[in-house]
């Protein structure tokens, strides 16, 4: 059986990012409250998974916003995947630069890093507007 979120946290109106262990499954909470510029916030979090930096003892980030969940990232071979909830939180993420905690900028910090390592793909074998894939470079 999965985990499930906190009913505490789940209930609430606002956005936080959670991570889930590689180990048990088990729920783990990143930042319990992302009230401004949330997707800017997953977006760093992803960033630094995925280019060893932090998180590496989860296996896959969430977005979510009270109970629902707006994004997941996580890596699957030599490949990152991005689902989200719409197409709205789609072009969120396409929009927006990054943020890290308590610094109310969009700053590329790890932008630059990611783009060295990761090229976006298109994958046939999802809808498009709903997720974004990106493909680990050969070095």
């Amino acid at each position: 059986m999965g985990s499930t979120l906190s009913l505490a946290l789940a209930t609430t109106d606002t956005h936080s990012i959670y991570g889930r262990f590689k180990t048990n499954s088990a729920y783990t909470t990143i930042d319990p409250k992302v009230d401004d510029n949330h997707m800017a916030r997953f977006k760093h979090e992803t960033y630094a998974y995925v280019l060893e930096r932090a998180h590496q003892d989860i296996k896959a980030l969430y977005l979510y916003h009270g109970n629902t969940r707006r994004a997941k990232a996580e890596i699957v071979g030599k490949y990152l995947e991005i689902t989200f909830d719409s197409t709205e939180s789609t072009q969120l993420w396409d929009e927006v630069s990054e943020q890290i905690e308590n610094v109310k900028l969009e700053i590329p910090w790890l932008t630059k890093p990611f783009n060295a390592k990761w090229k976006e793909i298109q994958d046939n074998g999802h809808n498009a507007h709903d997720v974004r894939v990106y493909q680990k470079k050969s070095i």
